[in-house]
């Protein structure tokens, strides 16, 4: 019995038998990346978004009030949220337990039979302060990747890829 394996699998949770099979395979996979979140997703950072905050400021908005009809594109970080690079922004109830590691976080993002991975940018509201129900936030090339047509409200699920 190799040992080493063995601590692993007790680790995992898997009963201890020394030898690596689908089973202890399957533990590390889900110890990796976690159980799925179900939720809406809209989108960010498209340029419908963009554009809506630009308005808003050309007619002497402040950012507060114009991150309430639009974005402008930077992330928390920030990070340009326009790239044409999946990206994805959380409610920081779901990005703090991550802590310095949250920025730039690889989550799994699944809508339907498509996936993409999304790397954390960006920031959502408060959970109890978003009122759209979204769950998590897709830019643009997040969207194509799933298919999806933005402005968009889709049902995804999401987990991080650790």
């Amino acid at each position: 019995m190799n040992e080493k394996i063995a601590n692993i699998q007790t680790i995992l949770g898997v009963a201890p038998d020394g030898k690596w099979g689908p089973i202890s395979e399957r533990a590390l996979q889900m110890a990796a990346y976690g159980e799925w979140t179900y939720c809406k997703a809209s989108s960010f950072a498209d340029p419908v978004d963009i554009a809506r905050f630009l308005r808003c400021k050309g007619k002497g908005g402040t950012d507060m009030e114009c991150f309430k009809v639009g974005d402008n594109g930077i992330g928390l970080w920030g990070d340009d949220c326009t790239v044409a690079n999946p990206i994805c922004a959380l409610p920081p109830e779901d990005w703090h337990p991550l802590g310095k590691k949250a920025r730039g976080a690889k989550v799994l993002v699944r809508c339907g039979a498509d996936t993409v991975i999304c790397e954390l940018r960006d920031t959502m509201p408060k959970k109890q302060n978003i009122h759209n129900g979204a769950g998590i936030d897709l830019n643009l090339a997040a969207c194509q990747a799933l298919g999806l047509i933005v402005p968009t409200m889709a049902e995804v699920s999401w987990k991080y890829i650790l």
